[in-house]
C-alpha cells in the first residue's frame, strides 16, 4: 500500500520526479566545522584561474591525508592544517606554469590523494573523524 501511494506521488504529481530528490546542502561541514579558511587570493581568483585553485585544493587534500597516514592521527588540526604551506608552495613552484603544466600537477596531486584516502579513512574512521 505505502509503494503503491508513493509511486502514484512520484508519477501523478506536477512537479519532476528528479525535483522531488534534490539534497538539502549545509555549508557546514559535519566533520571539523572549523577548519581554517581558504586564502583571499583564493577566493578572490578570477574564473579563469579556476585550475589554479583546483590545483591547490588537491594540493591541500593530499597533504592533509598525508599527514594523516604518516602521523596515525586524525585531529582537525593534522587533517585540515593551515593552508599556508601549501599557499607558498604553490607560489614558490606552480605560479608561473602554464595552464596544461597546471593540470597534470592537478592529476599528479588527485592521484596521491586517491592513494592515500583508503589508509586515512580507516585511521579517521577509528578515531570517529571521518
Amino acid at each position: 500500500m505505502i509503494k503503491t501511494s508513493l509511486i502514484a506521488v512520484l508519477v501523478l504529481s506536477p512537479i519532476p520526479v528528479a525535483a522531488q530528490f534534490v539534497p538539502t546542502l549545509d555549508p557546514e561541514p559535519r566533520v571539523c566545522p572549523d577548519r581554517p579558511p581558504r586564502p583571499d587570493w583564493m577566493e578572490n581568483a578570477h574564473v579563469r584561474d579556476a585550475h589554479k585553485n583546483i590545483l591547490v585544493q588537491q594540493m591541500y587534500r593530499a597533504q592533509g591525508l598525508n599527514a594523516v597516514v604518516e602521523t596515525g592521527d586524525c585531529s582537525c588540526e593534522t587533517r585540515f592544517p593551515s593552508w599556508s604551506a601549501v599557499s607558498d608552495y604553490y607560489f614558490e613552484n606552480y605560479a608561473g606554469l602554464d595552464r596544461h603544466e597546471i593540470l597534470e600537477r592537478t592529476s599528479d596531486y588527485s592521484g596521491t590523494a586517491n592513494e592515500l584516502r583508503p589508509t586515512a579513512r580507516a585511521i579517521c574512521e577509528e578515531q570517529g573523524n571521518w
